[in-house]
């Protein structure tokens, strides 16, 4: 079949509180807008609207109508993401999606039906990956996206309309689908005009001359034609799940429930988009009108919320701010997830999850700086050695072209007393190690980096002590000390 599927949520607005806080699930609920003295109702849940709650009404009036309904004032940080996730069951399931409005999507069906059977079968799917994603969607499907926009409207769960049976299923539908103008509105109620199929039966010419343009455009619609060409969706946005908290955050428990809630939804993402995360930005909007801004890079792709849950709550352990929390968005940068194990004959890899998690625990332990590769400074100073992250792009040192003994460097160097006599070395006092110097070669004297505040001179000494190790000395010039600098396998 060769149509278009409707993904759409009514009264999103509710929906997106609720599903940013789970604890309003089953309860009257009421998203609202306005200023304190003019708030209204903008959006109510199905628990508020069976208690006669309606969108327009006031504050008061609405918790008149009901006792226990519970005000929330509309989140758009919970909205862009409520959308954002909406768009990712559409992109799960067809290549061209097209945003209608935030709350609805359309999705073109060519070529995608025969991979999942039956149209009623890919619209039962739509509707559960939603329902996944906390989103009570509508879908239908029909051959124009104006035909599948009316049908989710008028129906409920999943509605799959005969193919080129548009007409006969528009045609019972009211006018007031079409939310026409109050002046249109009000002109078809005198002539009668009350469902689809009696004002596409009009005469367009007549229709044209008595209402212009905007009733032709009202009839086109009530046809099922499309104002427009289908406009596919260019890219897949960022992976962010956001929301507007109702209290102040000041404690670090509650600052990880939230979070939880974050990670959770943010997850079902990740797995409809089939990717993991390779970092997680986490943005804190705080009571003074400040902004924070927090990354934590994940060495390899990683969609298992405990496993993220954990890293991020070691990284965050000892953040301070200086005010309280009052919102938070948390981003996932994505990469597809890292084989296991990609071929029988090679040796059993780590897992990329618990090698992450050990070097989250790390970072938190001793610091991000400290962890990591070991990299060559572009220098030649001895002591030029930094880290870079774990799967960057450090170049491996070049292979050695003749034997030679393996040297391990102290980091920091070991300071030491040295006694010299006849400008050489003869005793040697450090941690670990004292005793007389039995041989030694050297010295080798390098100087370089005058022009910077990191300049060096240093001269360095190869030592053998009694116990048959070979030690690396070494004297910086500029402040006349001594330090054992590495030992020789």
């Amino acid at each position: 079949m060769t149509g278009y599927a409707c993904l759409w949520v009514p009264r999103f607005a509710a929906v997106a509180l609720v599903r940013s806080d789970p604890r309003l699930r089953g309860q009257p609920v009421a998203a609202m807008t306005g200023t304190p003295a003019t708030r209204s109702v903008l959006d109510v849940t199905p628990e508020a609207w069976a208690c006669g709650v309606r969108p327009g009404m006031s504050a008061g009036e609405a918790a008149a109508r009901a006792p226990g309904l519970v005000c929330r004032d509309r989140d758009d940080a919970a909205e862009r993401s409520a959308a954002a996730a909406l768009l990712d069951v559409a992109l799960a399931t067809s290549p061209r999606v097209e945003r209608a409005a935030p709350d609805r999507v359309h999705l073109d069906l060519a070529g995608v039906t025969h991979l999942f059977g039956t149209e009623a079968r890919l619209g039962a799917r739509l509707a559960r990956m939603a329902a996944d994603l906390d989103l009570p969607a509508r879908v239908a499907i029909a051959g124009t996206r104006t035909a599948a926009a009316l049908a989710a409207r008028a129906t409920s769960g999943v509605t799959v309309v005969p193919r080129h049976g548009e007409p006969a299923f528009l045609s019972p539908l009211s006018v007031d689908l079409l939310a026409p103008s109050p002046d249109l509105g009000e002109c078809l109620e005198r002539w009668g005009i009350r469902t689809l199929g009696q004002l596409a039966r009009l005469p367009t010419a007549a229709l044209l001359a008595r209402l212009g343009l905007p009733g032709t455009r009202l009839q086109a619609l009530a046809r099922g034609a499309d104002e427009a060409p289908f406009v596919a969706h260019a890219a897949p946005e960022p992976c962010v799940e956001a929301l507007a908290l109702e209290w102040e955050v000041v404690a670090f428990e509650a600052l990880v429930f939230v979070l939880r809630r974050l990670l959770e939804r943010l997850v079902a993402r990740l797995a409809l988009r089939e990717l993991g995360a390779t970092a997680l930005i986490l943005t804190a909007g705080l009571a003074n009108a400040g902004v924070e801004t927090r990354r934590l890079g994940l060495v390899a792709p990683v969609r298992e919320l405990r496993t993220l849950l954990a890293l991020l709550r070691a990284d965050l352990e000892g953040w301070t701010l200086p005010a309280p929390i009052v919102a938070l968005a948390l981003e996932a940068e994505t990469a597809p997830l890292c084989a296991v194990q990609p071929d029988l004959f090679e040796p059993k890899r780590p897992s990329p999850h618990e090698l992450a998690q050990t070097l989250g625990q790390l970072c938190a332990l001793v610091g991000r700086d400290r962890v990591g590769a070991p990299v060559l400074g572009d220098t030649h100073r001895p002591t030029a050695i930094g880290l870079t992250p774990f799967g960057g792009t450090a170049e491996s040192p070049p292979p050695a072209t003749r034997a030679s003994l393996a040297c391990r460097r102290f980091t920091p160097p070991l300071p030491a007393a040295v006694a010299v006599r006849d400008n050489q070395p003869r005793r040697v006092a450090a941690t670990g190690l004292e005793g007389p110097v039995v041989a030694c070669a050297g010295p080798w004297r390098t100087v370089g980096e005058w022009w910077t505040d990191t300049a060096w001179s240093r001269e360095e000494w190869d030592v053998a002590l009694p116990n048959g190790a070979v030690y690396r000395l070494v004297l910086d010039r500029a402040t006349g000390g001594w330090t054992v600098d590495a030992v020789y396998d």
